[in-house]
């Protein structure tokens, strides 16, 4: 039988129906009613019938109120399902970009570090070529006056005096120039270095300025968090109020339905003679039995529902809430980061830098030379430590800074290298050792 569709006594009967009623005859040819059998005061059954068409015809008037009522509910459940899961693919985006972010500060911080490393050994590569530049103007100055007191104390020596100074001054001046040179060079260096940290600095504010449009963004969708729990507490009041009405007018429809089986059982045995229309109204109200199962199923589909709503949104505050211990622990690292790499910053600035230096104690006088991060000792002037003596190899050795220390190592020399009256062929230096190339010996100190 058709659910919602309406009959009254004097409407067409339905298909389905009409195999169970052979009691009623059809109505002339070309109507589309059926006949009535003649009932010996029927007009109070017929009013009593009418009135439970009527009833019934409002219960089931409620029963699609509350069906629309569901699938509101059903509605709102699925926006909020929705949002939810928008909600936690923010977060987790949130997240991932954090993490993103905390690495690229970290790999800044250490190019950092490692160009200020950098820059500070330019820096004091530069300042030794100036003092061996002052030093070198210095000892030249001493040699003219030496040279111009020989005059003076032996004339007859001038001519071999004089091309010796003038040998020494443009063996000076040709140092000097190679030291000009390379400070030139050291500056260039640094300028190029000065303008890498600039460019650092300014992509490190900008990175800072992502951080500052991330914690917004993270506030924003803090306030959305919260107004969506506000709007899923509204809802889940509504539901559960939706619920108690559906569950009170089901009671009531229950019950009146009760009501009118007493009743029809009563009209049946009053209508003997009128079973047909006994049967039919007895089928609606089976239907209406039906209809108010499916109700209460309904709503108690609705109740289990709202648990799983409520239970889901137990679970979203609790990810949210473990989201934003997240984020805060994150920020903490992030502000442990900086401090760290401030304190590193200072404590590199605090550090004392020795100079490493070699001192040639052959002679009259002593002989400095101060050592680089990788100094090559020979015989030839492109060698960073040009020694023109007997036994010194083209390119004897070459001594380098290294994290563990001071190393001196021997390139394959005719006369090899000694520390400390120890031929090696790789050592290292203490301060005060005794390195001997060939037979020139230098005293190894930290200035």
């Amino acid at each position: 039988m058709s659910r919602n569709k309406r009959r009254t006594l004097n409407s067409p009967p339905d298909p389905d129906d009409t195999a169970e009623m052979p009691g009623l005859p059809p109505a002339e040819a070309g109507t589309d009613t059926w006949a009535v059998p003649h009932i010996a005061d029927s007009a109070p059954h017929d009013d009593l019938l009418r009135a439970h068409q009527e009833e019934v015809d409002g219960l089931r008037a409620n029963l699609a109120t509350a069906t629309n009522s569901l699938a509101a509910a059903t509605a709102s459940l699925a926006a909020a399902t929705s949002e939810r899961a928008q909600l936690e693919a923010d977060l987790a985006s949130a997240v991932a970009n954090a993490q993103q972010l905390e690495q690229r500060l970290r790999d800044l911080g250490e190019e950092l570090r490692v160009n200020k490393t950098q820059r500070e050994d330019l820096v004091s590569q530069l300042q030794q070529s100036r003092d061996e530049i002052a030093r070198l103007t210095e000892q030249r100055e001493q040699q003219e006056a030496q040279r111009s007191d020989q005059a003076r104390r032996d004339s007859s020596a001038h001519a071999n005096a004089l091309a010796q100074s003038q040998a020494a001054l443009a063996h000076s001046q040709a140092e000097i120039k190679e030291l000009r040179r390379r400070a030139a060079r050291h500056q260039e260096v640094l300028q190029h270095t000065e303008g890498r940290r600039q460019i650092f600095d300014s992509i490190v504010r900008g990175h800072e300025e992502t951080v500052a449009d991330l914690a917004a963004q993270l506030e924003a969708q803090r306030a959305e968090q919260r107004a969506l729990e506000a709007r899923l507490a509204e809802q889940d009041q509504r539901n559960q109020t939706q619920a108690q009405q559906l569950i009170a007018d089901g009671a009531v429809a229950l019950t009146r339905a009760r009501e009118l089986e007493a009743e029809r059982a009563h009209a049946r045995e009053e209508l003997a003679n009128a079973q047909s229309v006994a049967l039919v109204a007895q089928r609606r109200a089976a239907q209406l039995e039906t209809d108010l199962a499916d109700s209460n199923a309904a709503a108690e589909a609705l109740r289990e529902q709202l648990k799983a709503a409520e239970a889901a949104g137990e679970a979203l505050r609790g990810d949210l809430a473990a989201a934003e211990d997240l984020i805060r622990s994150r920020e903490a690292e992030l502000q442990q980061h900086a401090v760290r790499i401030a304190r590193l910053e200072s404590q590199e600035a605090a550090t004392e830098v020795h100079e490493r230096i070699l001192v040639c104690t052959e002679g009259d006088a002593d002989i400095v030379h101060v050592l680089g991060k990788r100094t090559t000792v020979g015989r030839t002037p492109d060698n960073d430590m040009c020694i023109d003596a007997d036994f010194i190899s083209r390119h004897h050795a070459v001594v380098l800074d290294t994290p563990t220390g001071t190393v001196v190592e021997d390139l394959d020399s005719t006369n090899g290298v000694f520390v400390n009256n120890v031929r090696v062929t790789r050592g290292g230096l203490k301060p005060g050792d005794l390195v001997t190339f060939g037979r020139t010996t230098f005293r190894f100190l930290l200035k």
